[in-house]
């Protein structure tokens, strides 16, 4: 089971890194707008792989952490957890915010809560596996390059997508982390 759900989570990634990397290639501008992830979403050039990004990763998520829950404490929670997460990241996509003033601050608040709840299950993951070392500095650098994200919210240049990258990221590695130490994969019986 485990590796069904590691599998997910790497088509989750797959999905995130490989559309935006889709969009940097077709607006490479994106990279110094510091207008974070959300710039690609404004644009018909790079809205469909900036929707693929987000919904994708946010669907493969859903699924692993769904798969998941029934090994790991709380399985009521995970999947909560993991249905905020996708809704939230549809939501995102749905709120392009250069719309209106509405659709902006509606799209922000999205964002933020997905990083939010990112957060907590990271740090709820923390727990579950004892103060795993790996878990603890994954941890650490999701919520170190949250507040790099946060100081380039506002100002017009900043590192807002590196920081937000670098989040994602450290949460994904902190998932499957958290996978391998709360779902190993049964020993094989010799002969």
């Amino acid at each position: 089971m485990s590796r069904k759900v590691i599998s997910n989570l790497m088509l989750a990634q797959a999905c995130l890194f490989g559309g935006l990397l889709m969009c940097v290639v077709l607006k490479p501008h994106g990279l110094i707008a510091n207008d974070g992830i959300s710039y690609y979403g404004t644009f018909r050039r790079t809205v469909v792989p900036y929707a693929i990004a987000l919904i994708g990763s946010g669907l493969f998520t859903w699924r692993a952490l769904c798969w998941a829950a029934p090994a790991w404490p709380a399985p009521p929670y995970i999947r909560g957890m993991a249905s905020g997460l996708a809704a939230m990241s549809a939501g995102v996509v749905l709120t392009p915010y250069s719309v209106n003033l509405m659709f902006d601050w509606v799209h922000t608040l999205l964002g933020a809560a997905v990083f939010v709840l990112q957060l907590a299950l990271g740090a709820r993951l923390l727990g579950w596996t004892g103060g795993d070392s790996w878990a603890t500095c994954l941890l650490l650098a999701q919520f170190a390059s949250g507040v790099f994200s946060a100081i380039f919210v506002l100002p017009e240049h900043g590192f807002l997508i590196q920081g937000q990258l670098a989040f994602q990221l450290a949460f994904a590695a902190l998932l499957i982390r958290s996978v391998r130490l709360l779902m190993p994969e049964p020993a094989t019986q010799p002969g």
